[in-house]
């Protein structure tokens, strides 16, 4: 429970410590715009990732989710949908 707290309080902190240390300060304006562009720009690479997925497996995944409705294919999608989401916050945060 320490740890959580430590956690939480440092996670709350953390704005705080970046402007004293002179982060310069962003408007909501551009904070609004740069996080429309990081989503669009991590929407593009789910899709491109899931593109390559589906060019690298035998079968037809759209075919498998759609008309098959293969549970096993949609967990794995899943799987990789979060997979990329993970790397592309990593890369962009």
């Amino acid at each position: 429970m320490k740890k959580f707290a430590i956690a939480t309080t440092m996670s709350l902190l953390t704005p705080a410590v970046a402007l004293a240390q002179g982060a310069p300060r962003m408007g909501v304006g551009t904070g609004l715009f740069l996080s429309i562009v990081y989503g669009l720009v991590g929407i593009a690479l789910l899709m491109i990732g899931y593109k390559i997925f589906e060019w690298i497996t035998p079968f037809s995944v759209n075919d498998a989710l759609s008309k098959d409705q293969n549970r096993a294919v949609g967990i794995v999608v899943g799987a990789i949908f979060l997979g990329v989401a993970v790397i592309v916050a990593a890369a962009l945060g």
